[in-house]
């Protein structure tokens, strides 16, 4: 039985098949969150462009499991046009903004007393992501984690409301010198509070404390309520896009 749709998928065979099979070093497959139709073609390294042998590889061993949709993460604009040409479609796209801390820093906005976000939050902090960004771009709390581990070093905070309940948090983290953003959601009934504006500010503020020379946050270029929060702490957008694709491998296999 397939799970619900707006269930986070735990399939544990899949993901097995997944980590132990892939087709390349480089490129991987995983779950997409809520949806079991679709499976994540996922970028090791962003710093690597996507080799086409590789990507028709994995592309390949997708048709062979019997996939039938697979979906990039923001992809560069060299990896994007590999993947077009491969037969991906674009999806979405997103504005990639950065934030220079030679500027001077926002004021913290305390609109709530921020606290830790820790394991044991992650399941409500999943049921706050999906009632941001819906079941399409929601992110499940196991890949709230993965996104905790993809820097060096990271950050995690929540705002939780009079019943300690989450209603709002920010994933951060930075390597080297660069600082991210990675992942902030609000709750529908608590956007345009403040609190989102909190949690940016308390990001920004922990990089700068640590020697961060910049930092970056991307968004779809459709959210405009996120591009204004960015843009009103200090981020500017850079003439750089990242883009969103999906291949349907059932007709192109």
């Amino acid at each position: 039985m397939q799970p619900e749709r707006f269930q986070p998928i735990d399939d544990a065979q899949r993901r097995n098949a997944f980590a132990t099979a892939s087709a390349s070093q480089t490129l991987h497959l995983d779950d997409w969150p809520f949806d079991p139709t679709i499976t994540m073609l996922v970028q090791s390294d962003h710093t690597i462009d996507i080799n086409a042998d590789e990507l028709t590889s994995i592309v390949d061993y997708a048709s062979s499991m019997g996939i039938r949709k697979l979906r990039t993460g923001a992809l560069r604009a060299t990896s994007a046009e590999l993947v077009v040409s491969h037969g991906f479609h674009v999806i979405d796209e997103l504005a990639l903004l950065k934030f220079d801390f030679s500027a001077p820093l926002p004021q913290l906005r305390p609109a709530c007393q921020l606290r830790h976000l820790r394991r044991r939050h992650l399941r409500a902090a999943e049921a706050v992501d999906l009632d941001a960004f819906g079941p399409k771009w929601a992110q499940h709390r196991e890949a709230l984690r993965k996104t905790q581990q993809a820097t060096l070093h990271s950050r995690s905070r929540r705002c939780s409301d009079d019943r300690d309940a989450v209603v709002a948090f920010a994933l951060s983290g930075y390597t080297n010198n660069v600082g991210y953003l990675q992942r902030l959601a609000v709750a529908q009934r608590h956007q345009r509070s403040g609190v989102g504006l909190s949690l940016s500010c308390d990001a920004l503020h922990w990089m700068h404390q640590r020697g961060c020379d910049h930092a970056l946050v991307n968004t779809s270029l459709q959210n405009g309520n996120a591009l204004a929060l960015y843009e009103q702490i200090g981020f500017s957008q850079l003439s750089e896009r990242l883009t969103i694709a999906e291949l349907d491998v059932v007709t192109t296999s």
